[in-house]
């Protein structure tokens, strides 16, 4: 399918949209306290191919901070989009310093999320009223400027008003960016990208197809930034973030893509070049409708029955579980898979598995939904990751969510089977079934809580 027409958005030396080239990009996951790290990182980007590198601004004095990084920068091509949440007077500053400025319409202005049934029509218009204007003022400079801005709802972090009003699924998901797009155009301003992300392959599939229905239906033509967000890390992760973004492109969505893997950030560009070559030359293709699982073989035969080709050589496994993907969603008729004999047949396997759990075709190990990490987290999210698969990480059906902060952390806590979120300090809340249940934990104990609290829940092993 060809790429939809979207208008060209220019972010410093670069141009997203417009029919040019997706544009690949990162974020820096080191705060920039730590100026040397942070400048490694850039480096590390820019040597894959990075040019278009996001940072976490939690603070005012981050915005200071980032210039001095900057200074020591060489290449003077880099754009940088400042991540901002909560403030809306710090996301005007942000204009001063960075190409592009990320908000986030769930938290724009207002950072009270109070439960749904507190709300009234009264306080909803109130707050409505609020965010309106501080918007208006954001984006007549952001226009004044010549300044891009991505508009990037989350499922983890809707507004209180939003879910009152709409609920937690796609249509809020959308509604929630396109209501930020209305003041933005009312601002005579046009330097969007949009972006719709959840932590699920098909949450985020469905919710940028309906953005791309209600944007058609309204005439506008902004670039789309496509992630999925908090996919982790690992084989798990990469299917996962494969098959939410390349589907998309497959429908011609996509203007500007981010792979979200709580890895060393450079991993993130890496994987993220080898899919766009891979889906540029094999479109994966809509999965059949499938009402079962799917039973995975290491021999004999089942009913609609599909062997696995064997990996090319020079084994790649990041191309093998691309290869693999696009054979499962390639199937029409599909109950039974078997890995035949061959070369690193224990890997194949870790492969199909992650494949057909990221499609939803079966169940082999717990579901860690973790976040990047940047700036905001307030301790090793990828060590405590770690931690928790060696004690967790075989139970078939158990989604835990490890977060750095509190921006998406008590959305996707509260969504999983169990959690952790970043509090502070090196310190985690843990949440048990959509609530808090432990408050201000060492983080390096986060394994061991969770797994009292999770007792024997979910069957150790996998699930065919």
């Amino acid at each position: 399918m060809a790429r939809r027409s979207s208008r060209p958005v220019p972010i410093g030396e670069l141009t997203v949209g417009g029919g040019g080239p997706i544009v690949l990009q990162s974020m820096l996951s080191l705060p920039l306290a730590d100026l040397d790290g942070c400048r490694r990182q850039v480096e590390a980007l820019a040597a894959e191919g990075c040019f278009l590198i996001r940072v976490a601004v939690p603070a005012e004095r981050d915005l200071a901070q980032f210039q001095k990084l900057r200074k020591f920068l060489p290449d003077k091509n880099l754009a940088f989009v400042g991540d901002l949440h909560y403030g809306s007077e710090l996301a005007r500053e942000a204009l001063d310093v960075f190409e592009k400025v990320r908000i986030n319409p769930g938290n724009f202005a207002i950072r009270r999320r109070p439960a749904p049934e507190e709300y009234g029509e009264d306080l909803f218009q109130r707050e409505t009223d609020t965010v309106a204007a501080e918007a208006e003022e954001f984006f007549k400079k952001a226009r004044r400027l010549d300044r891009a801005v991505r508009i990037g709802s989350n499922g983890g972090s809707l507004a209180a008003r939003t879910i009152w009003r709409r609920g937690h699924g796609p249509d809020a998901l959308v509604e929630s960016a396109l209501e930020m797009g209305r003041w933005a155009r009312g601002a005579d301003f046009h330097g969007l990208v949009f972006s719709f992300k959840c932590s699920s392959a098909d949450g985020t599939i469905f919710a940028n197809r309906l953005a791309r229905k209600r944007m058609d239906e309204l005439s506008w033509d902004y670039p789309f930034h496509l992630g999925v967000t908090e996919a982790g890390n690992g084989l798990l992760a990469r299917a996962v973030g494969a098959l939410g973004i390349g589907l998309l492109l497959g429908d011609g969505l996509g203007d500007t893509i981010r792979i979200s893997l709580t890895e060393p950030p450079a991993a993130e560009i890496r994987f993220g070049k080898k899919l766009l070559a891979f889906c540029a030359q094999n479109p994966l293709p809509n999965p059949p409708k499938r009402t079962g699982p799917v039973t995975l073989l290491e021999e004999g035969s089942g009913p609609n029955f599909l062997e696995l080709p064997p990996p090319k050589e020079p084994f790649d496994g990041e191309l093998c579980l691309l290869e693999t993907l696009r054979t499962l969603l390639s199937a029409d008729l599909l109950e039974t898979v078997c890995l035949p004999p061959g070369p690193r047949r224990e890997e194949r396997k870790k492969i199909a598995r992650a494949a057909l759990q990221a499609c939803r075709w079966g169940e082999f190990f717990t579901a860690i939904v973790a976040c990047p990490t940047c700036g905001r987290a307030t301790y090793d999210v990828a060590a405590t990751v770690e931690q928790i698969r060696e004690r967790l990480g075989e139970r078939a059906g158990l989604r835990i969510a490890v977060m750095g902060c509190c921006v998406n952390g008590p959305g996707e806590a509260g969504a999983a089977d169990y959690g952790c979120v970043g509090c502070g300090r090196g310190r985690v809340n843990i949440y048990k079934k959509g609530r808090c249940a432990i408050r201000s934990v060492e983080a390096e104990r986060a394994a061991e809580e969770l797994e009292k609290l999770a007792g024997t829940d979910c069957r150790s092993g996998p699930r065919p």
